[in-house]
């Protein structure tokens, strides 16, 4: 296909061939070339390897699995990045074009895993199959509802404005609700751009059906009425609607499904710290589950182009260690962040929350973030639910080992959030929908990264705005 999505393949399919039966009977399909859609739908069997393959496809790098964490702190104040990659080096410079490859892979990966989930939204409660119940289909389907909607947040994030820049009223990126199969037709596909209020209420509907439809759950790495509940949170706070964010925020850390870690263990696990969780394995890593985690551990595999930067570190430095604490030190400068060599040879500081090889489990959405969004839509929304904003970010603090604040502010809770979510994708949102620059003063690109720049936000890729007549003039300012 040549205007939003690539070519019609059900990439998702090859999840049935990670699956195994429990007895001695062999599944045998066709190769993935060779899969159709009534392959696909003729069995409750395939089609639960078809929903096991979307978590397996949002593993890729340039879905979930990497990107997530890079191309955010790679904008903002949080990273430096000295490695020799151009396409990088244009988004840590500003200087991106709309031809810039790594974010053109990113938009295809995640319209892919959003095509597969309209399989099986739409697919899915048509089939008749003896003993698949409806009750089981609507499971199915708001799973995928969730996954869909985990997509268009992560690209809502990227390729448009956030709501704070014109009310929401500005261009996000095109909403597909219909599978690119054999009866359809490529028009239907030439979509134009959706606002950011469209997207998110598409986003919301998507999330608020999952949480109807999805049980409370114990398997963080599946899709559950909890993590649907939290990203709906961090959505509700993204758009300043404190109430909807606070109540949200508050029943994920109420449903005992969850943990606040006692300590950073939780790092590389599927320790219930983690709400949802890609569960990466050896596989992964081989098959290009790593990519920029590379960039981000310098040992023992990584490649030393992606560090903490200053400011971050003197933020985490700066923090007065508490009774108790021998270290001496905020916690998080221990352990989950380490020094080593950058690409050229000089000591800096370095993430460990994930490792270079891509084998280790990567947190999408942590309980501690709920305890971030209570506190700060109680904040600033004159809210009492569940807990003070003081006692959730000194219960944060009190994990890192430094002392408690007397009073808090939203200056607290952003910098408190710089520190606790360091290299894991929250810094460029978190700056944008308070209305800040993502560097700081002094900084090359401190102009360039003003809130609403042009640069802020990525191009629409130029494959897209060629070959979809629905995108012409659309491209986004500055591209």
């Amino acid at each position: 296909m040549k205007t939003i999505l690539k070519k019609y393949k059900i990439l998702l399919l090859i999840g049935v061939l990670s699956f195994t039966y429990s007895c001695d009977d062999e599944l045998e399909i066709d190769p993935e070339d060779n899969l159709t859609e009534n392959v696909v739908f003729s069995s409750e069997f395939a089609i639960r390897g078809a929903l096991t393959g979307l978590y397996g496809q949002a593993r890729e790098v340039d879905a979930l699995n990497g990107n997530r964490y890079a191309l955010s702190g790679i904008q903002s104040d949080e990273l430096t990045f000295v490695g020799s990659f151009p396409t990088l080096a244009d988004l840590f410079e500003y200087a991106t074009q709309a031809t810039n490859t790594t974010t053109q892979e990113s938009w295809d990966e995640a319209y892919e895993i959003i095509n597969n989930a309209n399989f099986i939204i739409t697919k899915v409660p048509e089939v008749d199959i003896i003993g698949f119940t409806d009750e089981e289909k609507a499971l199915v389907v708001a799973e995928a509802k969730f996954m869909r909607a985990v997509m268009y947040f992560e690209m809502a994030r990227v390729y448009g404005q956030p709501i704070q820049f014109d009310n929401g009223n500005n261009l996000c990126i095109p909403i597909s609700t219909k599978p690119f199969d054999g009866d359809a037709s490529p028009t239907d596909f030439e979509l134009p751009r959706s606002t950011v209020n469209e997207v998110h209420a598409f986003i919301i509907q998507d999330l608020e059906d999952a949480i109807a439809g999805l049980p409370v759950g114990t398997d963080n790495t599946r899709a559950s009425k909890g993590s649907a509940q939290a990203l709906l949170a961090r959505l509700r706070l993204y758009r300043e609607e404190w109430s909807e964010a606070a109540n949200l925020a508050n029943e994920v850390i109420n449903s005992g499904s969850y943990q606040f870690g006692t300590n950073y263990s939780f790092f590389k696990t599927l320790a219930n710290e983690s709400v949802f969780v890609l569960a990466n394995n050896a596989t992964d890593g081989a098959f290009g589950g790593s990519g920029l985690h590379n960039f981000a551990n310098p040992s023992p595999a990584g490649r030393g182009d992606l560090y903490y930067s200053d400011f971050l570190v003197n933020s985490l430095e700066s923090g007065v260690a508490a009774v108790g604490n021998t270290e001496g030190k905020d916690l998080r400068l221990v352990g989950v962040s380490a020094p080593g060599n950058d690409a050229n040879g000089v000591e800096e500081i370095f993430q460990n929350k994930i490792s270079a090889t891509g084998n280790d489990p990567l947190p999408i959405i942590r309980i501690t973030e709920m305890y971030f969004i209570r506190a700060e839509a109680n904040l600033r929304g004159g809210l009492s639910v569940g807990d003070t904003p003081l006692n959730d970010i000194n219960l944060i603090r009190g994990r890192a080992g430094i002392v408690d604040l007397a009073a808090v502010t939203l200056d607290d809770i952003l910098e408190e959030r710089l520190k606790e979510f360091a290299n894991e994708g929250h810094r460029r949102m978190d700056l944008l929908r308070n209305r800040l620059p993502l560097r700081q003063s002094g900084d090359a690109q401190f102009a360039a990264s003003a809130f609403g720049a042009d640069k802020t936000i990525y191009p629409i890729p130029a494959t897209q705005i060629n070959s979809n007549p629905a995108l012409q003039g659309q491209q986004n300012p500055g591209y």
